[in-house]
């Protein structure tokens, strides 16, 4: 059975609730679309898609359940802007299907880095505890490539671990468990290029981001199937946005005289007394978590349903499991990340000194999977299976 009936026959069985919430449909891998009579809360980085009273955690779910793709104006003029990276916010490839969600508070609660790296660590451990409780006896697979996903090793797992990478930071985290006696298994991920694969990608992308950045879906899939499912991905999304200095770059616009401003702020801040700390952070994090939720909810978030869709397991972020968001909520940034804590929270959790790679490689993008996020082609595969596709009036189609 192809990609595309294996999800038109999931879709046929919704299961029905008064009220839907993130939890339910984050904390447990179960039903591929709810119908509920309203959605209670305000996701910031899972992404949960609504057509009607139908909710997913997939919009091509929700466009096979209407069998119809009604092609948004404002997706397709930013498809073919020639720097597209993904889409920024609520809208989608279809007009009819929106993504439900908006920035998460913006507080300044947590003003002191001790206070605040012992409830990071304290927020993951429980979070942890409360996703293996809900899902008992079911592998962790840990996706490791710098140090975000590195301190995931350290938490206290109850259900047996294993850890993936890929080049070129495989050696580093192979090395990274030797050397803090770890005892965790790790495998090599590889990114083999499959057409049939990358046919079903290309269709549960529906068009969200450039698929060069989103890699090593075949290769996961593969691990799914010898796990039958029974297993959890776990990436470290996010974690330098609220644990390092790298929240700065998030401050937009990126024009002059702002961008020497950030550039300079970010490298001499050590320099400067609290005080600067305080007032640059307050003025600014509202604009900074603004764009995380524009560009990283829709990226990194997007990526994740993304996978939990194809590898038909659940998929999630160690650092916005819900005590840890309300931790990262509540941050005052321009404090407690003037530089990179995630060290202390890694000695937090080992209950030792952590040691780290000096260096954090990025891995090639994808070049074979270039243009497969064009709705031309999304549309073409759709019709070939039956699916209505309405283009708009100023398209030309």
């Amino acid at each position: 059975m192809n990609y595309i009936e294996t999800v038109r026959e999931k879709v046929k069985t919704p299961r029905r609730v008064p009220v839907l919430t993130e939890d339910m449909v984050w904390q447990e891998h179960g039903p591929l679309i709810w119908q509920a009579d309203r959605f209670e809360g305000t996701p910031f980085f899972y992404n949960i898609y609504k057509f009607d009273n139908y909710y997913s955690y997939s919009p091509f779910a929700l466009i096979l359940k209407k069998n119809s793709l009604k092609i948004n104006q404002v997706a397709l003029d930013a498809l073919s802007d020639e720097m597209f990276s993904n889409h920024n916010g609520n809208y989608t490839i279809d007009e009819e299907i929106a993504k439900i969600g908006a920035p998460h508070e913006c507080s300044f609660r947590y003003n002191n880095v001790d206070e605040y790296v012992s409830a990071i660590a304290d927020g993951m451990v429980k979070d942890i505890e409360l996703i293996e409780q809900k899902n008992p006896g079911k592998t962790n697979i840990i996706m490791c490539g710098g140090r975000d996903s590195m301190n995931l090793l350290l938490l206290p797992w109850k259900n047996p671990i294993i850890a993936l990478s890929a080049k070129p930071n495989y050696p580093l985290v192979r090395k990274f468990i030797k050397d803090n006696n770890l005892d965790i298994p790790i495998r090599e991920l590889k990114d083999p290029n499959d057409p049939v694969r990358l046919k079903s990608e290309a269709l549960e992308a529906c068009c969200r981001a450039d698929l060069t950045h989103w890699r090593w879906g075949v290769d996961l899939c593969n691990v799914s199937d010898e796990y039958s499912k029974n297993a959890i991905l776990w990436k470290g999304q996010l974690g330098d946005a609220y644990l390092t200095h790298d929240w700065k770059n998030f401050i937009t616009p990126y024009v002059e005289p702002q961008r020497f401003f950030r550039r300079s702020y970010k490298k001499f801040s050590y320099l400067m007394p609290q005080f600067i700390h305080t007032i640059v952070g307050h003025h600014f994090q509202p604009i900074v978590i603004q764009r995380v939720w524009e560009v990283c909810s829709s990226l990194q978030g997007g990526h994740m349903s993304f996978l939990r869709a194809i590898m038909d397991m659940l998929v999630l972020s160690g650092y916005h499991g819900p005590n840890v968001s309300k931790i990262i909520a509540n941050a005052d940034l321009g404090i407690v990340a003037q530089r990179d804590i995630r060290p202390l929270i890694g000695t937090k959790l080992l209950g030792r000194e952590v040691n780290y790679p000096m260096e954090n490689p990025h891995p090639k993008i994808s070049e074979f999977r270039k243009d497969l996020h064009h709705a031309k082609l999304f549309a073409d595969m759709l019709e070939e299976a039956g699916v209505e596709v309405v283009w708009p009036e100023k398209s030309g189609k």
